[in-house]
């Protein structure tokens, strides 16, 4: 926990009903039984219920509005991952962005009777920190008032200086490493929580939920991944479980038998992963061919199709975490999911809601202070309790999202299912 910020634990609401820093060597007594955890699809039903009586008030229809010629542009920037092996988060993100643009310019977004057009500038920062800086360079040089960005913390972090530096407001819908809103720079924000709250509830459900008490550690060496590990790797001895072993791999690894063969002669209950989906299935996959039995778990870089599709039926029962609320509990998904299949023609991929929700936080913005950029920043600062698709969002003084939601996933029967959500109060 982050005590000297105000974390503190305000919900620990369960899904279903569950069983019972240092690298240390030596293993203790473990009643690890992750079997004992399972989705409740009633409890999910039940809250799909409630979320769709919200659905109307969270996601507007497109309207019929002319647009014209003479209506000044106002351009927001999006800077994500839109190539490479990692494209799909960043994709995702800009069409969700680009959903919540079109749905203004439909509905008409003015300011003191002006009617303003707005206009998506997507750059391409390719997970990269350079390439990240080149790309919120060129944002700058275009005019953009605001911006959605980036995907992965690594580059999110190098991007939110030249931002700061140019009085942009910068809203990630992604990236959770600390770093990013812990620069003081007044105009980063972010709308999913950080790996040092999100560690420590893993941490959680590993060792207090599902009774695992010797732990593996790996990670990716990624900006994102490592820093998720770290944050495992400290609560895990708080909880009264081991570390028994901490491993890296390279993040274009693909042969992990060092690391498994490693790992395996330390005998662990379970084994976290910090890191993503392309290195998780496979790796999930070679620890099964080499006899380790250990469950895995890993964190919102893994919970997604691709681990399922690369593991195949060794990714059964396996569990991961995401910032968030689950599909089912929030409150426009699934009018939003409707909206942005018919519009993309295909299924939302992970942040697309966060990215929605962003956006729309920006627009709402330039409706209470034009283009000016400091009336962005200020509004966006003062935004308390807009109610998007995936949540209600209020900022910290540090550009937090006060309300910090996270979900646990498992994989039953090829698909993930929630099995518990977890909400810190962040002040």
């Amino acid at each position: 926990m982050v005590r000297a910020r105000g974390l503190v634990v305000l919900i620990v609401a369960s899904l279903a009903a569950f069983a019972c820093g240092s690298s240390s060597q030596t293993a203790v007594v473990s009643t690890c039984n992750p079997g004992s955890v399972s989705s409740v699809p009633n409890a999910v039903a039940a809250a799909q219920s409630t979320a769709n009586r919200l659905e109307a008030a969270v996601v507007t229809s497109l309207k019929s509005r002319p647009r014209l010629a003479a209506d000044p542009v106002i351009k927001i920037g999006f800077i994500g991952i839109l190539s490479g092996q990692y494209k799909a988060y960043g994709v995702d993100e800009q069409d969700g962005a680009q959903l919540a643009i079109d749905k203004a310019n439909a509905a008409g977004v003015t300011f003191n009777g002006t009617s303003y057009t707005l206009q998506l500038d997507s750059q391409d920062d390719a997970a990269d920190a350079t390439k990240g800086a080149q790309g919120a360079t060129k944002l700058v040089d275009d005019g953009v008032v605001a911006v959605i960005g980036g995907t992965f913390s690594t580059a999110t972090i190098a991007e939110s200086k030249i931002f700061s530096d140019n009085g942009i407001t910068q809203i990630s819908p992604s990236a959770t490493n600390p770093k990013y809103t812990s620069q003081g720079f007044k105009t980063a924000f972010r709308v999913v929580g950080r790996d040092d709250q999100q560690g420590p509830a893993d941490a959680d459900f590993i060792v207090k939920t599902l009774g695992c008490k010797n732990v593996g550690v790996m990670d990716d060496k990624s900006t994102y991944g490592q820093g998720l590990a770290d944050a495992v790797n400290g609560r895990v001895p708080t909880d009264g479980g081991t570390v028994v072993d901490r491993e890296h791999v390279d993040a274009t690894q693909s042969d992990f038998s060092a690391q498994l063969t490693a790992m395996k002669g330390h005998s662990p209950d379970i084994i976290f992963y910090g890191g993503y989906s392309p290195q998780f299935g496979p790796l999930v996959s070679q620890a099964r061919r080499l006899g380790i039995t250990a469950t895995f778990v890993s964190g919102d870089g893994s919970q997604d199709a691709e681990t399922i599709s690369l593991a195949k039926t060794d990714a059964e029962n396996q569990f991961a975490s995401n910032a968030g609320p689950a599909p089912a509990l929030q409150p426009g998904y699934a009018a939003f999911q409707t909206d942005f299949k018919a519009k993309f023609g295909v299924d939302i991929f992970q942040y697309a809601p966060q990215a929605f929700d962003a956006t729309n936080i920006i627009i709402k913005a330039i409706e209470k202070g034009g283009a000016d950029k400091a009336a962005i920043l200020s509004n966006v600062a003062a935004t308390s309790n807009y109610q998007g698709v995936a949540q209600s969002y209020s900022f910290t003084s540090t550009g937090d999202v006060a309300e910090s939601i996270f979900t646990i996933y498992k994989v039953e029967g090829g698909a993930w299912k929630a099995v518990k959500a977890i909400t810190l109060n962040v002040s």
